[in-house]
């Protein structure tokens, strides 16, 4: 019998015994060849996948690693002023706080703007405060004392009170004197910036007994003068006085009803 790839031996006493005895060496010869160039071939195989496989797994994953550094960085060039933004907007709001002699602390609120200090508010919210145009002073009346602050951008606070009035006779009245006998008297109230350079104010000088009627009163920081006498409208008084919007013809002042202009001579 003769099974799978077996081949029959020849009889040793055959003619053709040498010769095919030879034509079977070189057929196994040729079968352990092709065996041995199959096992080299897997084996290639196999180490180029163990080899090459994690190669190119690494490859694509750098490949995905660097789309999304493009990704990213085309973000960054698309927006280049989002984290800029971001830094302004952590640096822009800002504040001081100020100790007043009365011993409350209130917070002077600023923002920046072009590299510029801004004033934009007071807190608590019920302080009597006014900002200048420039937005680059703020004064505040202080509860009870009645004292007249000014504070400048980089939070440096004066009194800017009147201190003392003297009368046409000569007599002088000291502000601390006449509100320790009278606490319910206005000496300095309703803070109004009119310009950069001067402050109206709402006052019951220069009368100690006329309780309802009240006077408007400007004070020039240039000259730290306080005066009475308001250029365009002299002397100013009544039962109740307003402020409204500041136009191109001056600041609203309304009268116990009526509106004026109120403007400073240039």
């Amino acid at each position: 019998m003769v099974g799978g790839d077996q081949m029959p031996k020849p009889s040793i006493f055959s003619n053709r015994y040498d010769e095919q005895m030879k034509k079977r060496k070189r057929i196994k010869i040729i079968f352990v060849v092709i065996a041995v160039v199959v096992l080299v071939i897997i084996a290639i195989g196999i180490l180029g996948s163990i080899l090459f496989g994690d190669n190119s797994a690494e490859k694509a994953k750098a490949k995905v690693q660097v789309e999304q550094n493009k990704k990213v960085n085309k973000t960054k060039i698309d927006n280049p002023k989002k984290d800029e933004n971001l830094k302004e907007k952590d640096n822009s709001n800002k504040e001081y706080a100020l100790k007043l002699s009365n011993g409350e602390e209130v917070k002077l609120l600023y923002n920046v703007v072009n590299n510029e200090k801004q004033y934009i508010g007071v807190m608590p919210k019920e302080t009597k405060y006014t900002i200048s145009p420039s937005k680059q002073n703020i004064a505040i009346v202080e509860n009870t004392t009645q004292k007249l602050i000014l504070i400048d951008i980089n939070g440096t606070s004066k009194e800017i009170t009147k201190l003392q009035y003297v009368s046409s006779k000569g007599d002088a009245f000291n502000e601390k004197n006449v509100l320790k006998s009278n606490p319910n008297y206005v000496w300095c109230d309703e803070p109004k910036f009119l310009d950069d350079d001067n402050i109206i104010y709402v006052s019951q000088l220069p009368w100690f007994n006329k309780p309802n009627i009240k006077y408007l009163w400007k004070y020039n920081i240039s000259t730290n003068v306080h005066d009475n006498n308001l250029p365009s409208m002299g002397e100013i008084s009544g039962n109740k006085i307003e402020y409204g919007n500041i136009t191109s013809e001056g600041l609203e002042v309304i009268i116990d009803g009526v509106k004026n202009n109120l403007t400073m001579k240039k």
